[in-house]
């Protein structure tokens, strides 16, 4: 079995080496070109610079990501429940016949 080098020298002997050689040369002179196109200068996305700190808002919390346990949840929910009827009962004093 020939080495590794014995192979890449013959393969670099062959005249078709020299015309991939020369076709990959000039697809990167190609891509170099093209990164060029625009003539205007770079600029900033805004006009103040670059955004403060803490600029982007942090991912909402998911339904199954709370910190509060299902107790506190209930225990929140008729807590507002027993409110609204406290409110009820106070509104049909309000406006009962004198």
């Amino acid at each position: 079995m020939s080495s590794p080098r014995a192979l890449t020298a013959f393969a670099r002997s062959r005249p078709a080496f020299a015309i991939l050689n020369n076709a990959a040369t000039a697809r990167t002179s190609f891509a170099v070109a093209h990164h060029h196109f625009s003539t205007s200068s770079r600029r900033a996305a805004t006009t103040e610079g670059p955004p403060p700190a803490n600029f982007r808002l942090p991912k909402p919390e998911r339904w199954n990501e709370k910190k509060e346990s299902v107790w506190d949840q209930a225990g929140n929910y008729f807590l507002l429940t027993e409110m609204v009827r406290g409110m009820y009962v106070v509104l049909e004093q309000f406006f009962r016949p004198p």
